[in-house]
């Protein structure tokens, strides 16, 4: 999506030069994050503006944004009229400062994950989480508001939320790995909830179409169908059940507007509801396994 494309280019595609506005000397006092969050709307989407601070350029700010539960450094003018997508580079110690913030960011971030991982699970998951290498991949979703899912896989109590999308690559390999766990355990259930990125012309139509078949395996066979031919990078094979359904549409709209309120910003993204925590990415069905056995 918008918001995620423009995320990864400032982590770290390449450094920009720029000569700022001096605000020095003219009276104007530091910006706040609430007028910085009102300036970047248009750009950030919702992503959230968490501080403001100087920056080592003079007239330069730094903000710090929160998106898909990651701080990530970008920089501003003290007169909001431009936004810095890049990295500052301290010439005489040749390294990145931006990166060194990002850096720091992260070590900060997966501290206080870990003291309320221990608040929700114990210290001994933490350690079996830490172990195993898993702490990275997770993240916190409020799921006060989790959507019915639209197609389930599986019959166990232990229950897995999946967001996927009909026409997203990963999620079709993602499904692979779900189907390799269902042949080896009869415990886990998968509840998927359909959200069709827009740059995915088909996604939305194939997703109304599961959405208004009347019975658990047609939807199945629709979604089998598509993540195949997507696998194959089969058109005819989408087009073919990109059918747009109109009683289907309400459904999937309030799938995408939960689904951004919370941060989920890409598919596929894993959510173990009972906990509120949140894996995004085509994880190997071992990982996913260690994860479930950790977390039910």
């Amino acid at each position: 999506m918008k918001l995620k494309m423009f995320v990864a280019g400032l982590m770290f595609a390449g450094t920009t030069v720029f000569a700022a506005e001096s605000c020095l000397g003219n009276g104007s006092s530091k910006v706040s994050a609430a007028q910085v969050q009102k300036a970047l709307s248009g750009i950030l989407g919702n992503a959230k503006v968490v501080s403001v601070s100087d920056s080592p350029i003079s007239g330069l700010y730094e903000v710090i944004i929160e998106t898909g539960n990651k701080k990530v450094p970008i920089y501003v003018d003290c007169n909001l009229k431009y936004l810095v997508n890049g990295e500052i580079i301290d010439v005489n110690k040749k390294v990145s400062l931006t990166r060194e913030r990002f850096q720091q960011l992260q070590s900060q971030a997966n501290s206080e994950k870990e003291v309320k991982l221990a608040k929700l699970l114990g210290k001994d998951k933490v350690e079996m989480l830490k172990k195993e290498g898993l702490i990275d991949l997770i993240n916190f979703v409020d799921t006060k508001n989790l959507p019915k899912s639209n197609i389930t896989y599986g019959n166990g109590n232990i229950v897995v939320y999946v967001f996927t999308d009909p026409q997203c690559p990963f999620c079709a390999k993602l499904h692979k790995e779900i189907e390799k766990i269902l042949k080896d355990r009869k415990d886990v259930r998968f509840e998927m909830v359909l959200y069709p990125l827009p740059f995915h012309k088909h996604a939305r139509g194939i997703s109304e179409n599961i959405e208004c078949q009347k019975d658990n395996n047609s939807k199945q066979n629709i979604l089998n169908k598509s993540f195949d031919s997507v696998a194959k990078g089969d058109e005819s094979g989408l087009s073919s059940i990109d059918k747009p359904c109109t009683a289907a549409k309400g459904i999937i709209d309030k799938n995408l507007q939960y689904a951004q309120s919370v941060g989920i910003n890409g598919t596929p993204t894993i959510v173990f509801p009972n906990k509120g925590i949140a894996v995004s990415g085509a994880i190997p069905a071992e990982t996913l396994n260690k994860l479930i056995d950790i977390l039910k």
